[in-house]
């Protein structure tokens, strides 16, 4: 099955129009032809479209294994990427790292997010990252008029910033919801989940008070209230006792997290 097919096949079953699909990363005629097979797709742009709409790119790559992967290097550093952070392997992201850097043609912006989102994950900090690339990041989201696929965006790369600066894109994602609250679940779940990120960010550099509860507020009273939303509110209440000095309650939520087999999405708290 070729990527185009692919990309139709998974396109009517989730029930999307090619413009739905999108998202307005490319044009609607191109993605059209790109779906029967008379333009080829580059690795950034599938990977934006897949992650727009929620899609695994893993998985979709496991769909499409006889698509010869030469044609697409960038993808097959996306899934040895994915390797090393599920592995926790960072030897093997620094070698990454390493033939990243040393890549023939230039490597994607979308490609460097996700190997310093892997650094991150796996060390806990973000430390290491390079001023020039937060300076970038940070440009990028300052310049959102929050769409759903900048929902999304956020979400992968609000761990980059600084608490101050993270607060303020994050204030203007609130506000951006509040006024327009019919998304789609996707943006509710990128939206939920980029202030989860923000509050593991304000425990991790000792944010202001004020911020932990700001983004506590809008989790429990702006977004539906689903199993995903529940799962939220349980960790927007743990940072909260955490910056509260609450031990009680701390351990309460950590004892269920730890039953329940979710105790890695507190494990650098720990």
């Amino acid at each position: 099955m070729t990527i185009g097919a692919a990309l139709k096949q998974l396109r009517i079953d989730k029930g999307l129009t090619q413009d739905q699909m999108v998202h307005g990363i490319i044009s609607e005629s191109s993605y059209s032809k790109i779906e029967r097979g008379i333009h080829d797709i580059d690795a950034q742009t599938l990977v934006d479209i897949l992650t727009a709409n929620g899609f695994d790119v893993v998985d979709f790559l496991k769909e499409i294994g006889n698509q010869p992967i030469e044609k697409s290097p960038e993808i097959e550093l996306y899934r040895q990427i994915d390797e090393a952070e599920n592995q926790n392997n960072l030897k093997e992201l620094d070698q990454l790292a390493i033939k990243i850097e040393n890549y023939k043609g230039k490597s994607s912006f979308s490609l460097q997010l996700k190997l310093e989102r892997a650094y991150v994950s796996i060390t806990h900090s973000n430390k290491h990252i390079s001023s020039k690339f937060k300076k970038k990041v940070k440009s990028v989201l300052m310049k959102e008029d929050w769409t759903e696929f900048s929902y999304h965006y956020l979400s992968e790369a609000i761990i980059f910033l600084n608490v101050e600066d993270a607060y303020y894109v994050m204030d203007s994602a609130w506000r951006a919801y509040e006024k327009n609250p019919e998304w789609g679940i996707f943006t509710i779940q990128f939206l939920g989940r980029a202030t989860i990120n923000f509050l593991n960010l304000c425990y991790r550099q000792k944010g202001k008070k004020k911020y932990v509860d700001q983004a506590v507020e809008f989790l429990q009273n702006n977004l539906p209230q689903d199993s995903t939303a529940g799962m939220n509110n349980i960790l927007a209440t743990y940072y909260e006792a955490l910056v509260d000095g609450d031990k009680e309650l701390c351990n309460m939520i950590i004892d269920i997290l730890d039953k329940s087999g979710y105790l890695f999405l507190i494990q650098d708290t720990l």
